[in-house]
């Protein structure tokens, strides 16, 4: 006869505060002038203020600018980058967003509010596979 142990605790797999509030905004590649209209961009709750946005999803990449804290902060969608501590907490997913600043790069979720170490957002979404017939148009640059 086997013993049971304790019962085993689910993981969560997603933040559970997560980015609400769908709008729809214009984007503009800052190298190309291209526009992405009509755009889903979400906002999310980060902890604290002067969030950094990196230029890349690398943990060792310039900051570019910050994000003010609160939940008036919108990000486009989440990739995984380079792992980012910041005291006992850490992640791998990026979020990328335009800076106070207007320029753009990839925040740390580890800012985002709610969740645990290496948990997505539950709202942000993952950028789909891009398709196209004929001519394809670039992947877009909050993506890459």
């Amino acid at each position: 006869m086997a013993l049971a142990g304790p019962a085993a605790v689910p993981a969560r797999a997603t933040g559970n505060v997560p980015c609400h509030t769908t709008v729809k905004r214009d984007l503009v590649d800052p190298s190309s002038g291209r526009t992405w209209p009509g755009t889903g961009v979400m906002y999310c709750n980060l902890t604290r203020g002067h969030v950094s946005v990196h230029a890349s999803r690398s943990s060792g990449s310039p900051v570019v600018g910050l994000e003010q804290g609160g939940a008036a902060n919108w990000f486009v969608t989440e990739m995984k980058g380079e792992t980012y501590r910041d005291g006992a907490a850490e992640n791998n997913w990026r979020a990328s967003t335009r800076a106070g600043n207007g320029r753009w790069g990839w925040t740390p979720e580890v800012s985002f509010a709610g969740g645990g170490n290496y948990e997505d957002d539950a709202g942000l979404l993952m950028p789909g596979s891009y398709t196209c017939a004929n001519t394809c148009a670039p992947v877009p640059f909050w993506a890459r």
